[in-house]
């Protein structure tokens, strides 16, 4: 009988146990030392993949539902779909203090709520998170954040709620009122000191832009610009004191903000790396990245449910940022000399993710650069990528001072062994300035010149025949093609025109745009015409090339004036004829020479012959 009412005894202890809350491996206790504690291993958890459950089955059904095993660092489950309860029983054994605050250190988790269950008294209820009114928290803080009165002696049962579309992360803390307060002030100070250098950087990057006009001075102040405010958001920060009255926008602008982070990033690491050059293949997987963030930093706005948006933008975003290692790697391999800085940026922004999530996993010792683990590396990648960006621009300007010096070096050499010879240097420089720089043959202004002198001999002896040729519908041509298609067509013209034209009296010029003169002292009619016709049955027959794995053929029409020996003209007379010439061959239907004779307008066309 004795037995059996002992039995009976310790069934009851048991139940009011189990009823009052967690077993004892889960439960805190205060002393007067305790003004910060760490409560986030004190906490049982429950996973409700359902969502359906509320705090009076919870509360009824936890000794049986709650975890029972002490967790080796904080909980985190990641992106779920699922509801998480936690628990955890406080009981305030020998502190003063009666006035604490919960904190929660992952502010962006949508919504927490805490419920407060004592042995006497009604249930307590407070709720936070990002996509919750601001005001509604207890503290105006940027980490989600509960009030807890607890005097000396009493106990009481917490039960938080959390459902979010982002990670489950349980990070959590119990502070004293003024520890709180403190530790609040020196975590600003410290937050302030990292905003200040990234918008000290942004000013001194835009202002460097605005003076050189460095694309990659522009990207850069967009990555820090985007960078800071998406820190500002991860630290809570913008819901404080940005958008407080915006739930719907402060849940979903991590997701905005890391896509549109990524684009700022990676047009940067393009931009700086010279992928274009460098790497040409993946210069395109940038851009088709890129392409890829701005329609993900769309769609959190656009679409109603916000989860799987925040996960591909994440997922994505990794595998961005291993693109962004491997591009920079690739280069630094292949000795571009920017690429060391660039890679030091990115290691040292790299190196603090890991310290911190040490931190987060009990690897590390929790101290000043391991909680601010990610601020000190982002501060270092800002100063890092500002040296970058300045040691490209004095390797710039050491490059051109050293070819200005090569320049200048070989300019001296030359006029010493050239004393001798000033005129014919003299007459070096003068064919540099009258060359058609895409073409390579003389340009219009050494046409002019040598046009009027070969009139003026005309006058006095010989004869003397300008011949000018047109691409056939080039117009069309540079239209479907693209101007560097129609660059590369003029540029093997004039090369099949030199090859044509052999006397050393007889100058190649290019007029102007897709139009070539060729001016024949000594010529007559009949040999204007035999060359004319030689030019036009060479590039009709030989000239043709390949662009972009397209054959493309070229015909010209030619207009032909002659001038007789004696005959007193102007230059400008001479062109007039040779371009009304010309204009009748494209008016008979191209690809063919017409002649006319100055003095007296004879006219006499050849048509084109079929190959």
């Amino acid at each position: 009988m004795i037995r059996l009412l002992l039995v009976t005894m310790l069934a009851l202890s048991s139940l009011q146990a189990m009823a009052a809350g967690a077993p004892d491996i889960f439960s805190v206790e205060l002393d007067r030392a305790s003004d910060e504690i760490d409560i986030s291993r004190n906490l049982a958890f429950y996973e409700d993949p359902s969502s359906n459950l509320n705090i009076y089955q919870i509360k009824r059904r936890w000794p049986e539902l709650g975890s029972k095993e002490i967790p080796e660092k904080a909980y985190n489950f990641g992106f779920t779909d699922s509801t998480y309860w936690f628990h955890t029983r406080v009981e305030n054994v020998s502190s003063p203090n009666d006035q604490w605050v919960i904190e929660g250190l992952y502010p962006i988790i949508d919504e927490m709520e805490l419920f407060v269950v004592r042995a006497a008294g009604p249930m307590e209820r407070q709720i936070a998170g990002d996509s919750v009114p601001f005001h509604r928290r207890a503290k105006g803080h940027h980490n989600i954040n509960f009030d807890l009165n607890l005097s000396q002696g009493e106990s009481a049962d917490l039960y938080f709620r959390v459902k979010t579309s982002g990670a489950v992360q349980m990070r959590t803390k119990l502070w004293s009122l003024d520890s709180f307060s403190q530790a609040d002030h020196q975590e600003r100070f410290v937050l302030g000191l990292f905003y200040g250098l990234l918008v000290a950087m942004l000013v001194f990057s835009f202002l460097i832009f605005l003076s050189i006009r460095d694309t990659n001075y522009l990207w850069y102040s967009g990555y820090i610009l985007n960078y800071a405010v998406l820190q500002f958001s991860l630290n809570g920060l913008s819901f404080e004191h940005l958008w407080p009255e915006s739930p719907w926008w402060n849940n979903r602008s991590v997701a905005f903000l890391i896509a549109s982070g990524m684009v700022f990033v990676l047009g940067f690491s393009r931009s700086f790396l010279a992928l274009k050059v460098n790497a040409p293949r993946l210069n395109r997987a940038f851009l088709a990245m890129m392409g890829v963030f701005v329609v993900a930093a769309v769609a959190p706005i656009i679409s109603s449910n916000y989860a799987p948006v925040i996960r591909f933008n994440s997922f994505v975003a990794v595998l961005a940022t291993m693109l962004v290692m491997f591009a920079g790697g690739l280069c630094l391999y292949r000795k571009f000399r920017p690429a060391r800085f660039f890679m030091l940026a990115w290691t040292a922004l790299l190196a603090g993710m890991l310290l911190y999530l040490f931190k987060t996993f009990g690897v590390l010792p929790t101290n000043f650069v391991t909680e601010y683990a990610i601020q000190i590396g982002s501060a270092f990648e800002v100063i890092l990528l500002s040296i970058a960006l300045t040691d490209r621009l004095r390797h710039m300007a050491q490059e051109t001072q050293r070819i200005q010096g090569e320049m200048n070096t070989a300019l001296e050499s030359r006029v010493a062994e050239r004393t001798a010879a000033l005129e014919s240097a003299n007459r070096q420089l003068e064919m540099l300035s009258s060359t058609d720089g895409l073409t390579g043959i003389f340009n219009r202004r050494y046409f002019d010149t040598h046009l009027r002198e070969e009139v003026i001999r005309c006058r006095r002896k010989g004869s003397l025949a300008l011949i000018m040729l047109d691409v056939d519908h080039f117009k069309a041509f540079n239209d479907n093609l693209g101007h560097q298609a129609g660059d590369s067509c003029l540029s093997k013209l004039a090369d099949k025109l030199t090859n044509i034209i052999r006397r050393e009296t007889d100058i190649v010029c290019r007029y102007g745009g897709e139009e070539f003169a060729i001016v024949l002292p000594y010529t007559d009619a009949a040999g204007a015409e035999q060359v004319a016709q030689n030019i036009r049955r060479g590039i009709d027959s030989d000239l043709w090339f390949e662009w972009e794995g397209q054959p493309i053929s070229v015909t010209v029409s030619i207009g032909v004036a002659v001038v007789g020996s004696g005959i007193i003209v102007e230059p400008d007379d001479v062109v007039a004829v040779a371009d009304e010439a010309l204009y009748a061959s494209k008016a008979a239907g191209r690809n063919r020479v017409t002649t006319l004779d100055v003095s007296g307008h004879s006219f006499r066309q050849t048509a084109a012959i079929t190959r």
